[in-house]
């Protein structure tokens, strides 16, 4: 027990197929949680980490999930409740960035950012908390651009994580 902290818990990682969220999802799975990752477009490359996972003797389910879909995501919540019998551990990893200069950014791009950013985190989130019992966490994988925007043109990807940033969903009542 003392070498996996997270036995007995579960854990949802939105984005978790790659990059920071993979990382997550394997540290999660070293401490003992039972992992789900969602995935947008790579089947085969969440597949391969839940395989991974599970060889390394951990438990992981890869579903796919696009974080701009309100349904999608609910789903996933839903389904790491149906596998795993419980949720404990949410963590909003997934996230996109586009980057253009605010008199040329569309409105699709603009939509788009903060339905996968800010609406996907709010949806995930509100399902996770329904399940969670006391000792629940809800972790925000944010970025340093909600305080420093260090390019031209990151201005509206920097508005989605500052939303995200400021959300605290146990201060709400």
């Amino acid at each position: 027990m003392m070498n996996q902290p997270l036995a007995g818990k579960v854990a949802l990682v939105t984005g978790g197929s790659r990059g920071i969220g993979a990382a997550i999802a394997q540290r999660l799975a070293q401490d003992g949680a039972a992992v789900a990752l969602t995935y947008t477009r790579s089947p085969q490359k969440a597949d391969e980490l839940a395989q991974v996972i599970t060889a390394a003797g951990g438990r992981a389910v890869a579903i796919q999930a696009d974080s701009a879909n309100v349904e999608a995501v609910r789903n996933a919540v839903a389904e790491t409740v149906n596998t795993w019998g419980r949720l404990d551990i949410l963590v909003n990893n997934a996230g996109i960035a586009t980057l253009a200069p605010i008199d040329q950014f569309s409105l699709e791009d603009f939509d788009q950012l903060v339905a996968v950013n800010v609406r996907g985190v709010f949806v995930a989130t509100q399902e996770a908390v329904r399940h969670m019992g006391e000792g629940g966490r809800v972790i925000m994988i944010g970025s340093i651009n909600s305080d420093f925007t260090p390019l031209a043109g990151l201005s509206v990807y920097a508005l989605t994580k500052g939303a995200r940033r400021q959300f605290h969903p146990w201060s709400c009542p």
